[in-house]
């Protein structure tokens, strides 16, 4: 049996997906970097520097991700050793406006492509009893504004995982979710910049959405993709029983604040930081006027 191990990585185009790719083959490990076939030309580098095994696959499509099972049996013989669910995308928006295709989307990516790709890869982490790991956030566990759907499908492929997690512990086979905190990407950079809301249109509005979108670009709240990758890479390589894992601007910090601070202290703080306030209470200063004239 061949000693070269082999790790999956989707979402490798940009970001945290392209870092983990360099950080897992700097390692030794070849690597199956996929995106969807839009964002294949940025992935030659990782081919030319490392031999990374480029293909596209978008985790929404179960043909795709079929197809891609069929090239790493074809590559390897059906070998994966760290399988790194990383895909995602982002939206926002006040929770009452999303718009229904949108949401669809969302969760197309960021959650049920993953437990697909998982449900037909996993053929080939259980004999090498490898490891799977999924890129969660801290949003799944703080209500980061104008973020619902976001914040929920984190949530739900936090606690897909952790099922996993412990479904998979008979055969060997390691399961992590990582809450990451802030990483400077772009995965805000196609959010929209205004938002048309039924319940909410004061001026602070445009203020507020900005704010939001900017988060991952506060050098001091966030960590470059290389460092968050390298922290994360070497603690999948090593076998390790712990089942969320903490790495990006002040995730763990974050962690500790949801188990001391009430959610109502988190929110409001929440709510000042990303300029949400204003926006409540104009809202809340026009439903009391609207009540006070139903009332004459």
């Amino acid at each position: 049996m061949s000693d070269q191990k082999y790790a999956f990585v989707t979402g490798a185009s940009s970001g945290i997906g392209y870092a983990l790719t360099e950080s897992f083959s700097k390692r030794g490990y070849k690597v199956f970097a996929s995106a969807p076939k839009s964002e294949l030309p940025a992935l030659k580098p990782l081919k030319d520097k490392y031999g990374a095994i480029i293909f596209d696959c978008d985790i929404t499509s179960l043909e795709d991700i079929i197809k891609a099972k069929k090239l790493v049996q074809q590559t390897n013989g059906g070998r994966v050793d760290i399988l790194y669910n990383n895909a995602g995308m982002a939206t926002g928006g006040p929770s009452a406006d999303i718009d229904e295709r949108l949401l669809d989307k969302i969760f197309q990516v960021n959650v049920l492509g993953h437990i697909n790709v998982t449900k037909h890869f996993i053929d080939y982490v259980i004999p090498y009893k490898g490891t799977i790991v999924f890129t969660s956030s801290v949003a799944s566990i703080i209500p980061l504004p104008w973020s619902a759907a976001y914040n929920a499908t984190k949530a739900a492929i936090n606690m897909y995982a952790k099922n996993l997690h412990y479904e998979m512990k008979p055969f060997g086979v390691s399961v992590h979710s990582v809450i990451t905190g802030g990483v400077d990407t772009h995965i805000t950079d196609d959010a929209p910049s205004h938002y048309e809301s039924k319940w909410f249109s004061s001026e602070g509005m445009e203020d507020t959405i900005k704010a939001c979108k900017n988060m991952t670009k506060d050098p001091s709240q966030t960590e470059q993709p290389d460092v968050y990758a390298e922290g994360i890479a070497n603690m999948v390589t090593k076998k390790n029983s712990k089942f969320n894992l903490y790495k990006g601007g002040k995730s763990y910090t974050i962690y500790l604040v949801t188990l001391l601070i009430p959610l109502s202290i988190i929110q409001f703080f929440l709510g000042f930081h990303f300029k949400q306030n204003k926006v409540l209470s104009a809202t809340r200063k026009k439903v009391l006027a609207n009540d006070s004239r139903k009332l004459k």
